[in-house]
């Protein structure tokens, strides 16, 4: 019977429908394949899988996660906000899966709640999976990132590796926690907060060498920092720009490269990669230009690649 309804529901699908593909072979279709299948096809309120008591199934609320909406700007109540926040903070800095942490990760980056981007910061620091015996907490962004000035805060380090998929005493392998860091600094480019400039400008290392944020030596790290800082339209982030920039020419042509271009998308200034030409425009007044359209974007892009 199982064999029948599994090809009976693939019939269905529409061809390319890798999701549904994916609850059809999946343990919760042999388990309960009808309330799957309604599941898939009308998906449950992601709001009530998150809260949900007991927890549902690790499937079940990375899924929910990756399609739900911010509660407020659903208008839902102020009691879900703060409830789902609470949930994604858990998962996003001490889940043992790493699915569910990235999960977590990208559904912050969605938020406009001020809290989100200090949730980001603690995700970015606990990405080494390695346990905590305070147990997780939401942190208070004032506690990572300073009230003025390029930089972020450190909080302790810790040693140990176990390389295992799921976090145990020691933690997960060095390249799941940089893939995770870079995860948390791609979601706080999207909040566009000044915290989060702040925060990525210390990974970048624009924010002096005693403010060095752990992990920010991987190279995948560092330029997602940079890629990040592109993104998030503050004035501090084209500050770190300039800086790295300067620091970068004749050293890391990757870095050097992301700068720039992170530079002139966010002031629109078509100046080429020279350290005192774009120094001379931050003397001048930062000035941010409008968001790119999806057009300009695909051009920039294009005009990337053919340089290459």
């Amino acid at each position: 019977m199982y064999r029948a309804l599994t090809i009976a529901a693939a019939a269905l699908l529409p061809a390319g429908c890798a999701g549904t593909w994916d609850a059809v072979t999946s343990r919760n279709f042999r388990d309960a394949p009808f309330k799957t299948l309604r599941n898939e096809m009308s998906p449950e309120d992601a709001v009530a899988v998150l809260k949900a008591e007991p927890p549902r199934s690790g499937d079940e609320r990375a899924k929910a996660m990756l399609r739900l909406k911010e509660p407020l700007r659903d208008r839902r109540s102020q009691e879900d906000q703060d409830q789902v926040l609470a949930v994604l903070s858990r998962t996003a800095t001490a889940d043992k899966s790493v699915v569910l942490r990235n999960a977590a990760i990208d559904a912050l980056g969605r938020f406009e709640d001020p809290r989100a981007p200090a949730v980001l910061m603690q995700a970015y620091q606990s990405a080494d999976g390695r346990e905590n015996a305070a147990g997780p907490k939401v942190p208070d962004a004032a506690t990572i990132v300073p009230a003025s000035g390029l930089s972020a805060g450190r909080l302790p380090t810790r040693s140990g590796l176990d390389p295992s998929l799921l976090a145990g005493p020691t933690g997960f392998p060095d390249d799941t926690a940089a893939a995770l860091r870079c995860r948390c600094l791609e979601s706080l480019a999207h909040t566009n907060s000044v915290e989060a400039a702040r925060f990525l400008a210390a990974v970048a290392g624009a924010s002096g060498a005693d403010v060095v944020p752990v992990g920010s030596d991987h190279p995948e790290v560092k330029q997602a920092a940079v890629r990040g800082l592109g993104r998030c339209r503050q004035q501090e982030a084209v500050l770190a720009l300039v800086h790295v920039l300067g620091a970068e020419a004749g050293k890391d042509p990757s870095l050097a490269r992301g700068a720039h271009t992170g530079l002139v998308r966010l002031t629109g200034k078509k100046l080429p990669p020279d350290p005192q030409m774009w120094n001379e425009v931050v003397q001048a007044g930062v000035t941010l230009a409008p968001e790119p359209t999806p057009f300009e974007n695909a051009l920039q892009n294009a005009t990337f690649w053919e340089k290459k």
